[in-house]
């Protein structure tokens, strides 16, 4: 089965800003454990793009 050329080309920023958001709603509107999850949320993507500026040749899969 062919993949689906979208998705390939779309589907791990959607999946990070998708996350990002969820990061900066938990933030606003929960507490406690929800905290922890917006940190971890908001952090990842600064992680990935550290990690693709220092080393450009290794891709997330």
């Amino acid at each position: 089965m062919k993949h689906n050329a979208w998705i390939r080309l779309w589907g791990k920023p959607l999946l990070i800003a998708l996350l990002s958001i969820a990061g900066l709603i938990t933030a606003l509107a929960g507490d406690g454990f929800w905290d922890i999850f917006s940190w971890v949320a908001l952090a990842l993507p600064v992680i990935i793009i550290v990690r693709s500026y220092y080393f450009p040749g290794k891709k997330f899969n």
